[in-house]
């Protein structure tokens, strides 16, 4: 399942698209798998990259909509970050790929901010999976949050 994820990160070279805080922000992947979830959370220093799967393993379309409206032309795999630069907590731009999986018989929402994602988790909602991926992701635009 993991190699799925890791591939659909870098699918496409150049700019993707993602949600930071409810807003869309664009930056560059580059995936590289760690030796252990833990180095993955050491190297990363608390940045997360969450990326969103139904309980069939792939992510929901709701997830993705407001993207693809916004920047149809644009690759998304609709993940989140929890900081960009700028932002208080952010430790550089290297973030630990976390997997976040709706619970069967809930209907997904869109996701677009780490606070929603584990008020998702606490409400039992779904469940959150550490991987040993570091995503290397310099965020190129991300105008609307400044």
């Amino acid at each position: 399942m993991l190699r799925r994820h890791f591939i659909s990160l870098s699918h496409k070279a150049g700019t993707v698209v993602g949600a930071d805080d409810h807003q869309i922000i664009e930056y560059q992947a580059t995936p590289e798998v760690t030796s252990s979830p833990h180095a993955a959370q050491l190297i990363s220093q608390g940045n997360v990259v969450y990326h969103i799967v139904g309980p069939n393993g792939t992510t929901p379309a709701v997830q993705c909509a407001r993207l693809f409206a916004a920047l149809p032309n644009d690759a998304s795999s609709c993940n989140v970050l929890n900081f960009i630069p700028t932002e208080v907590g952010y430790a550089g731009g290297a973030w630990n790929l976390q997997i976040f999986h709706w619970n069967p018989g809930i209907n997904p929402v869109e996701l677009s901010k780490d606070d929603d994602i584990l008020a998702a988790v606490a409400a039992g909602k779904g469940t959150l999976e550490v991987t040993a991926t570091l995503v290397r992701c310099p965020v190129i635009n991300f105008a609307a949050l400044r």
